[in-house]
């Protein structure tokens, strides 16, 4: 039986998939460039067709094409695409280790997180008193309404916060969650002149936290850690011993990061 052209369509896509990819591959063994027949014995392709998908690479911005050689070589759009991975995969290497012993000191959960569009995700958890809290890893919740997320967000420019806010889905999960930019606003100043975000019941009713960004070198964040606990434990003066043991963690994930020194 034939095959509809819609399947044909697809078979072809996939085919046309898996040679650019070839052809990345080849290139980002040549970072100083190749030229186009090299390319096309390389990544076993007729010249014609490396040709063809070379175009588009450039013409999307993951290749240049010198003038005077001809050679082509892949951008740093490529790094850019894959430096996220790369960040998130070295957060979680260094910071277990002092996210465990966090835990340990205030005998309360802790979430490691890494920022995805208008959301957070958790990849990261660990326990060890005797409440167990609802969280997941693989979990997925909003910037605006989380003490991760507002901890991110006060790393990030005024007009950066306003486009999440606008891309977000704005729903109030419980009495307390803030549904006023203005609102947020003056929260995100409070954590930048303090250092650290709280989350007052605001996500999960019962539940507060202590959150902190872990920035990079230019100070943004993509990643962020919380401390939660039940809210009839976790008073103000209980926020503030944890707020300090939290500062002293951060500080350690940044030295091991290499972005911070210790005096």
């Amino acid at each position: 039986m034939p095959q509809t052209p819609e399947k044909e369509t697809d078979r072809g896509g996939v085919q046309s998939v898996s040679r650019i990819f070839e052809l990345i591959e080849v290139l980002a063994a040549h970072p100083a460039g190749a030229g186009l027949q090299n390319l096309a014995t390389e990544a076993h392709l007729a010249k014609s067709t490396a040709h063809r998908l070379l175009g588009s690479l450039v013409s999307l911005g993951y290749a240049v094409q010198d003038a005077q050689t001809g050679k082509y070589r892949l951008t740093l759009k490529m790094f850019e695409i894959s430096s996220g991975i790369v960040n998130s995969m070295d957060i979680m290497s260094v910071a277990k280790l002092h996210l465990e012993r966090l835990s340990q000191r205030t005998a309360e959960a802790v979430h490691l997180v890494i920022r995805d569009g208008a959301d957070v995700v958790y990849i990261y958890k660990t326990e060890s008193g005797p409440m167990r809290m609802s969280s997941r890893v693989g979990l997925r919740s909003p910037l605006y309404c989380t003490g991760v997320g507002k901890a991110i967000l006060a790393t990030l420019p005024d007009a950066e916060v306003e486009q999440i806010w606008h891309h977000s889905r704005l729903q109030k999960l419980t009495g307390r969650t803030v549904t006023d930019l203005d609102q947020l606003r003056s929260q995100l100043q409070t954590v930048r002149n303090c250092g650290y975000a709280i989350d007052d019941e605001e996500n999960e009713l019962g539940i507060r936290c202590v959150a902190l960004a872990i920035p990079g070198p230019g100070g943004r964040a993509d990643s962020a850690f919380s401390i939660s606990g039940l809210a009839p434990y976790m008073t103000a003066e209980r926020i503030r011993r944890i707020s300090t043991l939290a500062l002293e963690t951060r500080t350690d994930i940044l030295h091991d990061l290499g972005l911070v020194s210790k005096t």
